[in-house]
């Protein structure tokens, strides 16, 4: 329903394809724990960066974009974009998008607002930059208190190709990302599906 009302949101990619998809990081502990587990399925993703966890962990930030992975625009302070002005959205994607490109030397045009609240400023923002918002198919909840086998199963049912899956490298998922993320690909790679990222 929020894709038809929505179009110029990416919800889904027309691909073969699996997006996986990464957000709130870089965070010290999770987001190595994610990458080497990509590395050892041979899986690229696509991580949203907030502005706020970049300072201090730039090599980070190298590091996942080295390993051939994707990087977006996850705002900077991780502030609920629907009571936001316009104005305010451009300076948290320019001010991001700043970092990353001092970081990599990469130019992101992938924006997901945090908690995927947006508004018609949030979309009037991201035209104006030139930025696409990147929205999901499947939210895995690896950030909530359900059992992994939940989150999982979750996960399975509404995958098809194209989707946009999100999980998260941050504080909340620290402990058990990493045991989940090698799970959920082993399963998708069993049920014959491949895996792309945005670029």
């Amino acid at each position: 329903m929020h894709s038809r009302i929505f179009p110029s949101l990416l919800w889904r990619v027309d691909a073969p394809g699996i997006f996986l998809t990464f957000d709130d990081g870089p965070h010290p502990r999770a987001t190595p724990a994610v990458l080497d587990v990509l590395r050892s399925h041979e899986v690229s993703a696509t991580f949203f960066l907030s502005g706020c966890n970049i300072a201090g962990r730039e090599a980070l930030v190298r590091e996942t974009a080295d390993r051939g992975h994707t990087l977006g625009i996850h705002a900077y302070s991780h502030t609920r974009m629907l009571a936001v002005s316009k104005q305010r959205t451009i300076d948290e994607i320019r001010t991001t998008s700043g970092m990353i490109e001092s970081c990599t030397g990469i130019t992101t045009r992938w924006f997901r607002p945090p908690f995927g609240m947006f508004s018609w400023n949030t979309i009037a923002a991201a035209r104006e930059l030139g930025c696409t918002i990147v929205m999901w198919s499947i939210m895995t909840g690896d950030f909530s208190k359900r059992t992994d086998g939940t989150i999982l199963s979750r996960t399975m049912k509404g995958l098809a190709p194209g989707a946009i899956v999100v999980f998260h490298d941050n504080g909340l998922t620290e402990g058990r990302i990493a045991p989940l993320l090698d799970r959920t690909l082993h399963r998708m790679k069993d049920s014959g599906f491949t895996f792309q990222r945005l670029q």
